[in-house]
């Protein structure tokens, strides 16, 4: 089971995830580099093959009950060399080498990240919201980290708007962080999605949350920072955007506000200045036109359909939604797949944007 095999290789103190990373793409399975750790020789040295021959027995014991714990809580898991594993994600330098999960997750759609400080004003907030929503508008998952302030305004204007989020966070699965978004945390679980590289139990930290900001940056093509002050964590992910190639946008912010001066800087710095919420796909043309065109041609059934997806969903949801018999919808939902209007997966419904 892949997932045990990168839980335990990532438990090998010396193997860190560039390595496990390479490693994978070399040989497609980190299972069989276990079972034949002399692969690794030639390519990547004796020290390599010598840690992974001589490791210890018991990191296969404790993988499995990390999962055990994880399945417990209710999270679901993604390995790297899963397809349905974030595709951008991948391409960082060093990703995650498995990912926990609790809700809807969807990682093939387009995401865009917007972040910001946890202390921030009216007008940051309100920005967050126009910014969320325009997304939300176009067809764009949105990603922010489950903190208080900005990240909790976007996630929540996110699901309000109907849209799709995910929310990374700084601890396990089951920490809930700030205590205060314990409301947000349970509304992530059901309409949107929480991501988690860290094991359960783990708490975050000042550590942890640079840590965390990397997949912010990955998974998304571009980071959009609100408001941040001089200090703020979301100056680290605008960083770590720009190094994997992304783009960085920051919203211009009055010079006398302490709030905004991270994202003067970062302005002063080169990221694009959101003057206009139009900025935005404008420098991600590739991104522009994405939704679907018109529905005029949809019959009225197809349309309530469309309007029940308008973030992935299980089919027995539509249903409910809906009012649709699942047997009839099945049948209705493929002629929809066939006219490329939407996406089943696993039994979860996507539309196309």
């Amino acid at each position: 089971m892949s997932i045990i095999d990168y839980i335990e290789i990532s438990f090998i103190k010396g193997v860190g995830r560039k390595t496990i990373k390479k490693l994978q793409e070399r040989f497609g399975s980190i299972s069989y580099v276990l079972q034949n750790p002399e692969v690794v020789r030639e390519q990547f040295g004796e020290k390599l093959f010598l840690l992974l021959k001589n490791r210890d027995t018991l990191l296969r014991d404790k993988a499995l009950k990390e999962l055990e714990k994880a399945e417990k809580v209710g999270a679901g898991y993604v390995t790297i060399e899963d397809d349905d594993y974030p595709p951008l994600l991948k391409e960082i330098p060093d990703p995650p080498p498995f990912l926990f999960f609790k809700g809807i997750a969807s990682f093939k759609i387009p995401f865009i990240s917007v972040v910001g400080s946890r202390k921030c004003s009216v007008y940051g907030k309100s920005i967050a919201v126009k910014v969320t929503e325009y997304l939300v508008e176009n067809g764009i998952g949105v990603i922010s980290g489950m903190a208080s302030g900005i990240d909790a305004v976007v996630h929540s204007a996110c699901l309000r708007k109907g849209g799709y989020t995910v929310g990374i966070l700084g601890g396990g699965i089951d920490y809930i962080f700030p205590p205060e978004n314990r409301g947000l945390y349970r509304n992530m679980e059901e309409n949107g999605c929480l991501l988690s590289e860290f094991t359960v139990g783990t708490k975050p930290s000042k550590h942890t949350f640079p840590v965390r900001n990397r997949i912010i940056a990955g998974i998304s093509y571009g980071t959009v920072v609100v408001e941040a002050g001089e200090k703020s964590g979301a100056l680290i992910t605008a960083r770590l955007a720009n190094d994997y190639g992304r783009v960085v946008f920051a919203v211009p912010s009055n010079i006398n506000s302490s709030y905004g001066k991270g994202s003067n800087l970062l302005i002063k710095e080169g990221a694009v200045p959101v003057v206009e919420l139009e900025d935005i796909l404008e420098n991600l043309p590739f991104l522009k036109n994405k939704k679907i065109k018109s529905e005029v041609n949809l019959s009225e059934i197809e349309k309530k359909i469309m309007n029940a997806v308008s973030h992935p969903v299980h089919i027995d949801m539509v249903a409910q939604i809906t009012g649709i018999p699942v047997d009839k919808l099945s049948v209705i939902l493929f002629e929809m797949e066939m006219k490329d209007l939407l996406t089943i997966d696993s039994g979860i419904v996507i539309k196309n944007v």
